[in-house]
């Protein structure tokens, strides 16, 4: 079982590799950056996501004995939660999108904007000559991210501190790990919202596979427009008004995906603050067999069937 305490001491360790290995790959590849394409750097990046957050983690939890099922929180969820968190990651996403566009503009001449790692990913995916193998590059870290920040560390924290609580600090933690101020600040939003639904569903599905369908998206978005304006560039996406209209249908649209979650939902006691303890228990009833949730309960999705 995860504790409040193994989700601090795993983050740190995970700070601790995840930093000396960004510092090594980027005094490493230095001499290379201007002859390995962005495509070969990401992939690179992805495969090492694995090893400085899968890695650790796997190790400090056979340490401890943990059940890899549990602690991972690979739990099979309805397809209707699966497509409303995924559409509501690309609304909420969205209006994201759109307070980038004007934090971009804020930070116009700012080295904050000229270092950061989200424009220029996103400069360099103009200039790609594989864009299969960025697109699986990009989309493959959900993986390793979601079963380590929302699976193992979130667990740990909402049997220590209340959900709401526990949600935040792993949004904050998730954030931080970008080293990014300006990517770290637009995923934070969307990464609170998956944590509710982890929260509320006990399992990482719905999130992982919208956290990898968003990346795949992001990167298509570019592909698509550098197809159809060979002199763009985001850089110049500075120049681009940020559309508000936008912003509040996203956010209105996600706010029904919301609505239609908390309907197929159970409700998991917000006001008490219940553990991830309570949570599996009230999903799978006790060892003899009695209280838990009916299917019927814990599945209401099945009444948008018709």
């Amino acid at each position: 079982m995860v504790t409040g305490r193994d989700a601090w001491k795993l983050t740190g360790i995970l700070a601790i590799c995840y930093i000396s290995v960004q510092v090594f790959l980027g005094l490493t590849i230095l001499p290379f950056r201007g002859k390995l394409g962005v495509d070969l750097l990401v992939s690179l990046n992805s495969l090492a996501l694995l090893f400085i957050l899968l890695l650790p983690t796997l190790v400090y939890g056979s340490l401890k004995g943990w059940s890899w099922r549990e602690a991972f929180r690979w739990r099979a969820t309805s397809w209707q939660v699966v497509v409303a968190t995924v559409l509501g990651t690309f609304a909420l996403g969205l209006a994201v999108s759109q307070v980038t566009l004007w934090l971009i503009q804020l930070l116009e001449r700012s080295v904050l904007l000229e270092h950061s790692k989200l424009t220029n990913l996103l400069s360099a995916t103009t200039r790609t000559q594989l864009p299969t193998l960025l697109l699986v590059a990009v989309m493959f870290p959900a993986l390793p991210e979601e079963l380590v920040f929302r699976g193992v560390i979130q667990q740990g924290f909402e049997r220590r501190y209340s959900p709401f609580g526990s949600v935040i600090l792993t949004s904050l933690i998730f954030a931080f790990f970008h080293l990014d101020p300006i990517q770290g600040l637009s995923v934070f939003a969307i990464a609170v919202f998956w944590g509710w639904v982890v929260w509320r569903t006990q399992s990482v599905l719905p999130s992982l596979i919208a956290h990898a369908l968003q990346n795949g998206l992001t990167i298509i978005s570019v592909l698509t427009a550098t197809m159809q304006e060979s002199d763009f560039e985001p850089f110049g996406l500075k120049a681009i008004e940020p559309n508000w209209g936008a912003a509040i249908a996203g956010l209105l649209f996600w706010l029904a995906m919301v609505l239609i979650l908390m309907r197929c939902l159970p409700k998991r006691g917000e006001e008490d603050g219940s553990t991830a303890d309570r949570v599996l228990t009230d999903q799978i009833g006790t060892a003899d067999g009695s209280g838990g949730i009916r299917s019927s309960e814990f599945n209401e999705c099945s009444g948008l069937e018709g």
